[in-house]
């Protein structure tokens, strides 16, 4: 399905998260001077208005980056995120997707890959982030595309699998394509972006038990929740209570650093102060 546009959505609680873990991510791999290649499986458009009708519509930002960007209480380990984060913000308000965030943040030496499927999101994709001999923009299915596209050169690196979960299939589509690219690719990390949802419950239950159970050393699970289940005002299961990250193969240190961002993070997006936080190996640290 293809009516998922991802500028509904900037800029919220879950673009926080999985922004703020990106961020993480890159800085650890810069830290030695070989480079390193990014696949994002479903890129949008990089950057995003949030004055245009697409985010006035929802007005998630308001409830997400735009409540904490000006705090002064950050945690030092968020500042690389919520600086990049600041300099948008003074340029026409905007917020800077997955692909812009790598992009700023990487190097020259870094390669970019960068696969959408929506008409729309790949033409807006195209006159962001095109004409860089290091990004690859590819209009084609995430999941067809990160097969085809792995593993890419250079081999250190990561990619970013984050869906629509439009229909129940996107999560066996994601466990099935991130297994299967784990043993083409063994040594990137591997990062999954997950909606929490009352009414898929059973669904991301069974996602993560394929995980469990596959074998691989080294899978953490980063989770923020927003609000609590039980008072959720959605009684249809539809609202979002919060999200999770996946990640096969993090680097050494992230787990301790989440440690210490996701408690501020829980406290400063929760609504009404019933913001909570998970995080766990759910399968043996390597």
């Amino acid at each position: 399905m293809l009516s998922y546009r991802h500028a509904f959505h900037a800029g919220n609680h879950a673009d926080i998260l999985k922004h703020t873990i990106l961020s993480r991510i890159v800085i650890h791999l810069l830290e030695k001077e070989k480079p390193f290649s990014y696949i994002d499986t479903h890129a949008g458009a990089g950057i995003y208005n949030l004055d245009d009708e697409w985010a006035k519509r929802t007005e998630e930002a308001v409830k997400g980056i735009c409540s904490i960007i000006e705090r002064t209480d950050i945690p030092d380990l968020l500042l690389p995120y919520i600086s990049l984060c600041r300099k948008f913000f003074s340029v026409g308000h905007r917020y800077p997707g997955s692909p812009e965030l790598v992009r700023v943040l990487s190097r020259e030496l870094d390669t970019l890959t960068l696969i959408e499927l929506h008409s729309t999101e790949i033409e807006n994709l195209r006159y962001i982030m095109g004409g860089n001999d290091r990004i690859h923009i590819h209009h084609r299915d995430g999941y067809s595309g990160l097969m085809a596209l792995t593993p890419p050169k250079p081999r250190r690196g990561f990619c970013l699998m984050d869906p629509s979960y439009e229909t129940s299939d996107d999560y066996i589509k994601t466990t099935d394509t991130l297994l299967a690219v784990h043993d083409k690719w063994p040594v990137g990390t591997l990062v999954l972006w997950y909606p929490i949802l009352e009414r898929r419950k059973v669904e991301l239950l069974a996602l993560k038990d394929r995980f469990f159970t596959s074998g691989i050393k080294g899978i953490l699970i980063a989770e923020l929740l927003i609000k609590e289940r039980i008072a959720n005002e959605d009684s249809e299961g539809f609202g979002l209570i919060g999200s999770g990250m996946l990640i096969i193969q993090p680097p050494w240190r992230l787990a301790a650093e989440l440690q210490e961002m996701l408690p501020w993070l829980a406290g400063a997006l929760g609504l009404e102060e019933k913001g909570s936080w998970n995080l766990e190996w759910i399968s043996e640290v390597p």
